[in-house]
């Protein structure tokens, strides 16, 4: 079953989406894989809200900013057995629409084919969540054994996934959509960006599938987007093509993700061992 575009959804209709996504997976998840849930999260040990359920994120000392809704398009997704694998790595970048196919790219030797994983192949759509709360996106039936890293393929998807940009005509040529607002403006300003990269995640420990695995969060630090290294905010509006501000934001982008084993799906790296 291919998916083409995997939304964050409202909590019960996520959770029907994902059994949804498990029972056409059914075939695959014989005795030697298991289902394991892969959600986001934006919690952090600064969170604004006691209970987690803010609805937006205000960046800034003087509410200078806030983030209305965040979208992040991953063309593949892959975990790696070792950690020294390319899975990611594909012919070309380019999204003119010259590949035949999506999945055209660069054929693995031997030896990462047997320590690259496939999480995701097609392109997906994710909402991140801006309530500090852990929100599931997919089930991917993972054959057992360890893995030392996520790789995840950030990028526009290209012309040739119609599918995709159909149903996502906002996306289309872009990784990034951020819907926000200035200080005490109501008006709702959007910023986009068609950022590349291979997001590399480590998992420390490692992350062990087995019949007892159930979930690997996925957290993205968006709240420092939008800021220098001084942590002064940066409007969005001012990051046009080929500035500074753009290359800053980008880079904060590309460093945003940590990944990590979260069987009791709390949201929070504390870094214990598989079954702890």
């Amino acid at each position: 079953m291919t998916r083409h575009s995997l939304q964050y959804l409202k909590p019960l209709v996520g959770i029907a989406a994902i059994g949804f996504l498990a029972a056409c997976s059914s075939d695959l998840t014989g005795g030697s894989r298991h289902p394991v849930q892969l959600s986001f999260t934006t919690k952090t040990a600064i969170s604004g809200s006691a209970n987690g359920l803010a609805a937006d994120f205000v960046v800034g000392p003087a509410n200078d900013l806030t983030l209305k809704r965040v979208q992040l398009v991953f063309r593949k997704l892959e975990l790696d057995h070792d950690g020294t694998a390319d899975c990611t790595a594909e012919a070309d970048d380019d999204i003119s629409g010259s590949e035949d196919s999506e999945h055209s790219s660069v054929s693995h030797d031997g030896n990462a084919d047997e320590e690259c994983e496939t999480v995701v192949s097609d392109p997906i759509l994710v909402d991140v969540p801006l309530d500090d709360a852990l929100h599931p996106v997919i089930q991917v039936p993972l054959p057992a054994g360890q893995f030392r890293e996520l790789e995840a393929k950030l990028g526009p998807a290209r012309t040739s996934s119609t599918t995709f940009n159909t149903d996502n005509p906002n996306l289309v040529g872009h990784s990034v959509r951020v819907e926000y607002t200035l200080g005490s403006s109501p008006t709702v300003l959007v910023f986009t960006s068609n950022v590349r990269s291979k997001v590399e995640m480590e998992f420390e420990p490692a992350l062990v599938v087995d019949e007892t695995t159930k979930n690997a969060t996925i957290n993205v630090d968006v709240r420092k987007w939008f800021l220098t290294s001084t942590g002064a905010v940066i409007d969005p509006g001012t990051a046009t093509s080929g500035s500074t501000n753009l290359q800053v934001i980008e880079s904060n982008i590309r460093r945003s993700f940590h990944a990590f084993e979260d069987d009791h799906e709390r949201g929070e790296d504390r870094h214990e061992g598989h079954g702890s």
